[in-house]
């Protein structure tokens, strides 16, 4: 029994030194994407808005941000360029993004 538990004290300590080592690799990437998210304004996205069709990456980011926002965790079906821009335009994402 106490075998048991050292084994698994050891794998707990192995990972969280895993998790720890992770976490500061991920960090500046971290600080880098909140200070980009920053420099966001509503020209910015007023821009984005009027692209008629986008490059496809930019259709991901902003169809991943919409999964991120999604209200109580429900991912919306339909991510869509179009429904981009509706969710763009909500009031309250706008607030929430572009305080600059």
């Amino acid at each position: 029994m106490i075998f048991k538990v050292a084994v698994i004290a050891a794998d707990v300590a192995e990972r969280q030194k895993q998790c720890e080592e992770e976490l500061i690799k991920a960090e500046p990437a971290l600080v880098a994407a909140t200070e980009a998210l920053n420099t966001l304004n509503r020209n910015n996205l007023t821009e984005l808005k009027t692209f008629a069709q986008p490059p496809p990456g930019v259709v991901n980011v902003v169809a991943a941000v919409m999964c991120l926002c999604a209200h109580e965790g429900r991912i919306p079906k339909e991510r869509a360029w179009k429904d981009c821009r509706k969710f763009m335009g909500r009031v309250c994402f706008r607030h929430d993004m572009c305080c600059n």
